[in-house]
């Protein structure tokens, strides 16, 4: 009876095949992790993931005991990889396939789809970012082959703000249109840190306001007009410095900036980072200048270190951050505004203090990864029953 019981539970469980391009380790990825880890642990879902690229991705999700199937692109090339895409499906028993941005869309969710798979789900982790030229061509060229995609192949869209959902309930092309807004990881959250120490390590003294930002260095994430700002406090004569955590294709750009600006001995450039948890309890502000995002895991991890911030009103962000409560937000691209705010916090730290407390309660409230990774699997039921 015993075997009889385990077999029939074996039966029941959910096969959840997520698909995702993995070449990085941002926001998309880093949720995929965070959310994969909170599925594990639930019985009814069996859960295994295709990656089209091996990396830090591939290696975090193995630490979990997730299955992981590599199918190398750049070896393959787009065609090989749906055919490849297809043989895996049809030796598998997913009921739900799950993917995550353009290329994996495009490619698992027609092979999907000709391999008798029922459902497919799609996270929408952000808007299109704000291209020129043959990349934003090439990005409207993505969006209209997954429009069509989305269309006929399918069943439901995962908004990760309210702004995504409408975006993609106006657009009419799926119906079943929700949103579930990222979530943090609190469980696993490190125990304070010695500040002063991390602080004398990056060569900043006790007098001086630490503002700091952590993420890819790409356009998208404004960060030339916080060297802007940080030019004008200095001007101003405040005593601050800046710590800018991460990589990415404009870093040179950002660096040749901030000599231009004369504040190159204000600014750090730390790069990559794998301890940035206990890098932003080190700072006094946490400032995150964005033109678009969906919801970010940057700053949710910053509210969630108690860190007042100050960003841009864009995308999610105020549905993280209510302003004048968790922190400030500002126009993008206004470099006075962003100055003006900062400033304000500097000169009273106080302030700062009580915001930093009301983001950790926001985040322990409203966006813990177990209340995301609950309502994932309850789509996934209402999906299964659906039929």
């Amino acid at each position: 009876m015993l075997v009889l019981t385990t077999n029939m539970s074996q039966v029941n469980r959910i096969s959840v095949c997520h698909v995702a391009v993995g070449d990085l380790w941002a926001g998309a990825e880093v949720q995929l992790k965070v959310l994969l880890s909170k599925l594990v642990l639930r019985p009814e879902l069996n859960l295994s993931v295709i990656l089209f690229n091996g990396g830090r991705l591939c290696k975090e999700i193995e630490a979990l005991g997730v299955p992981v199937t590599v199918f190398p692109e750049a070896e393959w090339g787009s065609g090989k990889l749906f055919l490849e895409l297809a043989r895996k499906f049809k030796q598998s028993n997913a009921k739900i396939i799950h993917t995550h941005k353009y290329k994996d869309t495009i490619l698992a969710a027609p092979a999907a789809k000709l391999c008798g798979i029922p459902y497919v789900v799609r996270t929408v982790h952000g808007l299109r970012e704000p291209f020129e030229g043959l990349r934003a061509f090439k990005m409207s060229l993505y969006e209209s082959i997954e429009r069509t995609v989305h269309r006929w192949c399918v069943n439901s869209i995962i908004g990760v703000s309210s702004q995504i959902e409408r975006r993609y309930r106006a657009e009419g092309a799926v119906s079943r249109v929700v949103c579930i807004r990222n979530g943090i990881d609190l469980d696993g959250r490190p125990t304070p840190v010695d500040r002063n120490r991390i602080r004398r390590d990056l060569g900043v003294d006790t007098g001086s306001c630490l503002i700091g930002t952590v993420g890819r260095l790409t356009p998208v994430k404004g960060l030339s007009y916080l060297l802007q700002s940080i030019s004008i406090l200095l001007r101003q004569r405040a005593n601050v410095r800046l710590l800018i955590v991460g990589d990415g294709v404009i870093r040179k750009d950002l660096e040749a900036q901030a000599r231009d600006l004369g504040i190159s001995e204000n600014v750090v450039f730390l790069g990559h980072r794998e301890d940035t948890e206990e890098l932003l309890q080190a700072l006094d502000i946490f400032v995150l200048p964005s033109l678009n995002e969906g919801i970010p895991m940057a700053l949710l991890e910053a509210m969630a270190a108690s860190r007042a911030v100050v960003a841009s009103r864009v995308g999610g962000i105020p549905e993280i951050v209510e302003d004048g409560v968790e922190g400030i937000l500002v126009e993008p691209m206004d470099v006075n505004q962003l100055a003006e705010n900062c400033r304000r916090l500097i000169e009273f730290p106080e302030t700062a203090m009580k915001m930093g407390e009301q983001a950790r309660k926001r985040v322990v409230q409203e966006f813990s990864a177990a209340a995301m990774a609950d309502r994932v699997a309850g789509l996934y039921k209402e999906l299964v029953m659906s039929r």
